[in-house]
């Protein structure tokens, strides 16, 4: 893949090269953050938290969320490409300049992936995070939460994190 050789990640969308990212110190604090909250309450389950992960959508396209979650082994493409094929939950950053493809274009690629059940909003500058929810006949369901006394809930996971922690 070229992006081995990049100094940043690189997205595919057929054919098409995008950076992956742009992040601001604010949205590197809140992937930390996020990542870490998520790794503690995984701790001793199947599922691991990833960051920097490339994800496989088809053959020419892939895509860097912020933070993946992947329940037992990641399943790899091939030993050339290391890209995955098996997230169960993506979270995306919200920042004014990917607000608009994070819900929309990227969103619609990641609904490809069959394995994915969950997909969250997390905005960078105020305590608030959207799921998209993967339900039968290929439908998505949303829950919001918003301020620093609501707790995202993942169903997937059964997994619960209070908006107080990573807005601290």
């Amino acid at each position: 893949m070229a992006d081995a050789k990049s100094e940043i990640p690189l997205e595919y969308r057929e054919g098409e090269v995008f950076p992956a990212f742009d992040a601001s110190p604010a949205h590197a604090r809140l992937v930390i953050r996020l990542g870490r909250a998520l790794d503690q309450r995984l701790d001793g389950t199947p599922s691991a938290t990833y960051a920097a992960l490339r994800i496989r959508v088809t053959p020419v396209q892939y895509v860097y969320p912020d933070i993946a979650i992947v329940s037992g082994d990641p399943a790899q493409i091939s030993e050339k490409d290391t890209s995955v094929s098996n997230p169960k939950v993506i979270f995306e950053i919200l920042s004014p300049s990917t607000q608009d493809y994070d819900y929309g274009g990227k969103f619609l690629l990641y609904r490809q992936v069959p394995s994915i059940q969950e997909y969250v909003l997390v905005w960078r500058d105020q305590p608030r995070a959207e799921v998209f929810r993967r339900a039968p006949q290929e439908k998505w369901i949303l829950s919001s939460f918003q301020g620093l006394g609501a707790t995202l809930i993942l169903e997937s996971l059964e997994l619960r994190l209070p908006l107080s922690e990573l807005y601290a």
